[in-house]
């Protein structure tokens, strides 16, 4: 198996480490351990993710492309959101 580093790898092991930081280090009232859970769905989504665009995608120049447009298109998306329902 050829090991190829990949934005939504980084992404998934930033948010592995800090699912993980969040359930070492528990605050008094618990709301940190409620943190966890979207950070697991988004971990778990971005790894599937990284697997789908490996699967499309042979060449490691074009899934860097793609997946960093994927990235920067789901951060303007939540930021949209944020402004207009929230």
């Amino acid at each position: 198996m050829k090991l190829r580093l990949t934005p939504l790898n980084i992404v998934s092991s930033i948010l592995l480490v800090s699912m993980a930081y969040l359930l070492i280090y528990p605050d008094q009232s618990g709301w940190r351990e409620l943190g966890s859970l979207p950070l697991f769905l988004m971990f778990a989504l971005s790894f599937i993710t990284d697997l789908v665009f490996r699967r499309l995608l042979p060449d490691i120049k074009r899934i860097w492309f793609f997946e960093l447009v994927f990235l920067i298109f789901v951060a303007l998306f939540m930021v949209l959101i944020r402004m207009f329902i929230f």
